[in-house]
């Protein structure tokens, strides 16, 4: 199981992102890459929820201080099975909106695929300051029915990509 797990969080990575700042709001568009499992697949169809989230950090860096953390938020997606339908169903949470996609390849592909993520960072940023911005990937357990819940290969694990960092130009 150990040597499994390696595996995937080698696989799950952020490939590319990039911010701009506009205002007070940070717009955020990234790249990311979910691993395509047969444990996944397997606890999908037996009816276990995925999350697969990005999150994202803006630090004002400091030179003889600790950093201070301007905002820390996630763009969390759901994936789920559906039977019935014979379909991946990927939907954000928070949201009623939905996709349904044939293959769990092309969910986890569009799962990873954020464009214009609007993160309001409370106020402007200052333009004497500098700012850290860092992106990861996250694989979390979602919900499952009670009797899966030992047998799904996330139950005690959850995996996240490294840290994607970048100085924000303003």
């Amino acid at each position: 199981m150990n040597d499994l797990w390696r595996r995937i969080s080698v696989s799950i990575q952020v490939r590319s992102a990039r911010a701009r700042v506009d205002g007070s709001v940070l717009v955020l568009t990234v790249r990311a890459q979910f691993p395509v499992d047969d444990q996944m697949r397997a606890a999908l169809a037996a009816g276990a929820t995925v999350n697969l989230d990005v999150q994202a950090v803006v630090d004002r860096k400091r030179r003889f201080w600790f950093d201070d953390r301007l905002v820390d938020a996630s763009l969390q997606r759901e994936l789920s099975w559906n039977a019935l339908s014979q379909r991946y169903v990927l939907r954000d949470a928070g949201s009623s909106e939905q996709q349904t996609y044939p293959t769990l390849e092309e969910a986890l592909n569009v799962a990873g695929i954020v464009d214009d993520w609007r993160v309001d960072l409370g106020t402007a940023l200052d333009p004497d300051e500098t700012y850290e911005v860092g992106v990861r990937a996250r694989l979390r357990r979602g919900h499952a029915p009670s009797g899966l819940r030992e047998l799904t290969f996330w139950t005690r694990y959850w995996n996240r990509s490294e840290w994607y960092t970048w100085v924000l130009s303003h």
